[in-house]
C-alpha cells in the first residue's frame, strides 16, 4: 500500500490542532489547580519585603495597513515594602527612570533632558493605582500588588492548568487565563519559590490581537536583592515637566505620521 505524505505545514497544523482538542475539555490533568497555583505565586510575592529583578518586555501595535509591529524594553526593578520601588528602563524609544520613596514618585527621561514628580503618598498599591489612571503604568505592576490575586482574577471567565513548562532554563507551571476583552497567561517557577517568569496579556478585540509580554530574570530576594536608592538624582539643567508631557515614559514611541492610527 502506497503511503501519504502529509506536507510539513500539514502536519504541524494537525498536531497543533490534536493538542488544542485536547485542552478544550471540561476536566484536564492540571484543570484543578490553576488558582491555587496563582494564589501561591500572588502570596509568595507579597511576603518578600525587599527585592529586585531584571525584566525583558515588549509590547505590540498594529498599523493602520494591519502591519504588527513590536517595541522591545528591558531594565532592571528594585522594591522595597509597603512604599518604595525603583525602575529603569532602556528601549528605542525611551531611556528613563523612576522612583517612589513613600512620599514623591519621579520620572527621569534620559533621552528627554526632562523630569516629573507628584506627590504621592502612600503604599505601593495606592501608587499604582494612580499611576493607570494617569497612563504611566510600572512595568509588572500587576505582578506586585499586595494581592495580585484578587486583582489578575476579577473578570476572570476561565482558567487553565495547561503543563509543566520551562523558561529561560527554569522549570514552570503553564497557566492561561481568559476575560471577556483579554487572555493572558503565565509561567509560575515550580517548587518553593513560586517567582513569575513569563506573563503575556492578549487583547483579543483589538485587530491582530496585539500583546503585552514581560520576562522576569535574575529574581532577588533579602540580603541578594540589588541594593537601589529611592532617590533619584536629577541634572540640574533637566526641565520639569507635567507627568503627562512625559509621553515616551512608555514602551511604545509618541504618535507621528502614520503611526498616529496604530491599535
Amino acid at each position: 500500500m502506497s503511503k501519504f505524505i502529509l506536507p510539513t505545514r500539514f502536519k504541524v497544523l494537525v498536531a497543533v490542532c490534536a493538542v488544542t482538542a485536547g485542552l478544550s475539555g471540561p476536566t484536564g490533568a492540571w484543570a484543578d489547580d490553576s488558582k491555587e497555583l496563582l494564589k501561591a505565586m500572588s502570596d509568595y510575592m507579597a511576603a518578600q519585603k525587599n527585592f529586585s529583578f531584571d525584566y525583558v518586555s515588549s509590547v505590540e501595535a498594529v498599523t493602520p495597513a494591519f502591519e504588527k509591529l513590536q517595541f522591545v524594553s528591558s531594565g532592571t526593578a528594585t522594591v522595597s515594602r509597603p512604599d518604595k520601588i525603583r525602575v529603569t528602563r532602556t528601549g528605542g524609544f525611551a531611556d528613563l527612570e523612576a522612583s517612589f520613596d513613600g512620599t514623591r514618585f519621579t520620572v527621569h527621561g534620559k533621552n528627554l533632558d526632562a523630569y516629573a514628580q507628584i506627590d504621592a503618598k502612600g503604599s505601593l498599591d495606592e501608587l499604582f493605582d494612580r499611576l493607570e489612571n494617569a497612563g504611566a503604568e510600572i512595568p509588572g505592576a500587576d505582578l506586585l500588588l499586595s494581592n495580585s490575586f484578587d486583582m489578575l482574577m476579577d473578570g476572570v471567565t476561565e482558567a487553565k492548568h495547561i503543563s509543566s513548562a520551562v523558561v529561560d532554563g527554569i522549570e514552570c507551571e503553564y497557566l492561561t487565563f481568559r476575560k471577556n476583552d483579554v487572555d493572558w497567561q503565565i509561567w509560575i517557577e515550580t517548587g518553593s519559590k513560586p517567582i513569575p517568569k513569563r506573563y503575556v496579556v492578549t487583547s483579543k478585540h483589538v485587530v491582530q490581537a496585539p500583546e503585552y509580554t514581560l520576562e522576569v530574570r535574575n529574581f532577588r530576594t533579602g540580603e541578594d536583592a540589588k541594593a537601589a536608592s529611592f532617590a533619584i538624582d536629577i541634572p540640574g539643567d533637566a526641565k520639569k515637566v507635567d507627568l503627562s508631557e512625559l509621553g515616551q515614559i512608555d514602551e511604545l514611541p509618541a504618535p507621528a505620521g502614520p503611526m498616529g492610527d496604530a491599535q
